[in-house]
C-alpha cells in the first residue's frame, strides 16, 4: 500500500528531477532521515490535496510565512488525515518529501537558519563571464512566460550584444541573451544546447533564489568571483550535515 494518494492533484507537479531549488530536496530528505537523492514533489503556484493510507511523515520546503503549516520541519499525519497544500501564500513553488511514521519515530527541524534564508534579498549572484555585458546596473522582472525550461526577465533597458550563435552546451543556471536583449535563465528542463550567447552562469546560491521567485517580482544581478560561488555551496553542505536537532 502507498503511504499516500493525492484526492486532488495540482496543474504542475513533478516528482523532483532537478529541482528549481537544487537544495530544497536534499534538505527536506535529511529531515526525514532518507537518502539525499529520494525523490520529492515539486509543486508550481499550486499544491494539492494528500490523504495518509498510513501514518506517515511529511516535511515541507517553502519561505517562511507562505504556508499554513510549519515549514522545514517534519510533521507527523495520521492514517486517513488529509494535507492542503493548495493556498501557497505568494510563493511560485513548494516541495514536500514524505516517509512512513513508523520507522522513523524521531522527529528534527532545522537548528540554524542558514539553510532556509531564500527571499531575504532580490540579489541574484552571478559567475561572470563577459565583463562587457553590463547585467547588473538594473532591476528586471520575472515574467509570466517563466518555467521549469527557462526563467525570462525584462529590464527597463535592452541589453546590446544579443545574437544568435552556433549551438553550444547549455546547463542550468547558464544566462543566455537572445536577441530581444531580454536575458533568459536555462531552467533545469532546458535545452542541453543553446543557439543564444551565453554571458554569465547564476550562482548556485542564486537559482535558490530565483526558484521561489513569483511572475512580476523583482531581482538584481550582481558580480561575484566562480571562488565565493563554490564557497557558498561549501558552506550549505556543512549546514547541512550540522544544523539539525529533535524537535
Amino acid at each position: 500500500m502507498s503511504l499516500f494518494e493525492i484526492i486532488k492533484p495540482a496543474a504542475a507537479m513533478v516528482i523532483q528531477r532537478a529541482p528549481m531549488d537544487p537544495y530544497a530536496s536534499a534538505v527536506l530528505n535529511r529531515i526525514l532521515g532518507l537518502p539525499q537523492n529520494a525523490p520529492v514533489m515539486e509543486c508550481t503556484l499550486t499544491g494539492p490535496v494528500l490523504k495518509a493510507n498510513q501514518n506517515i511523515l511529511i516535511t515541507l520546503a517553502a519561505p517562511e510565512g507562505h504556508l499554513d503549516l510549519p515549514v522545514w520541519e517534519s510533521i507527523p499525519v495520521t492514517a486517513g488525515e488529509t494535507v492542503d497544500l493548495r493556498r501557497l501564500g505568494g510563493t511560485c513553488r513548494i516541495y514536500f518529501a514524505v516517509r512512513s511514521a513508523g520507522d522513523h519515530p524521531s522527529r528534527f527541524r532545522l537548528r540554524t537558519e542558514s539553510l532556509i534564508r531564500i527571499k531575504n534579498k532580490p540579489e541574484v549572484p552571478l559567475s561572470w563571464t563577459d565583463a562587457e555585458i553590463q547585467l547588473t546596473d538594473q532591476t528586471f522582472r520575472i515574467l509570466p512566460a517563466s518555467d521549469r525550461r527557462g526563467i525570462r526577465c525584462q529590464g527597463p533597458q535592452k541589453i546590446k550584444g544579443g545574437r544568435e550563435i552556433a549551438p553550444e552546451p547549455m546547463t542550468y543556471g547558464a544566462l543566455q541573451l537572445p536577441p530581444s536583449g531580454d536575458p533568459v535563465i536555462v531552467g533545469p528542463d532546458g535545452p542541453v544546447t543553446g543557439g543564444y550567447r551565453r554571458v554569465a552562469t547564476v550562482a548556485f546560491s542564486g537559482l535558490r533564489r530565483l526558484a521561489w521567485l513569483m511572475p512580476g517580482e523583482q531581482v538584481r544581478f550582481t558580480k561575484i568571483t566562480p571562488e565565493a560561488a563554490l564557497n557558498h555551496v561549501a558552506c550549505l553542505e556543512e549546514a547541512l550535515a550540522r544544523d539539525l536537532m529533535p524537535c
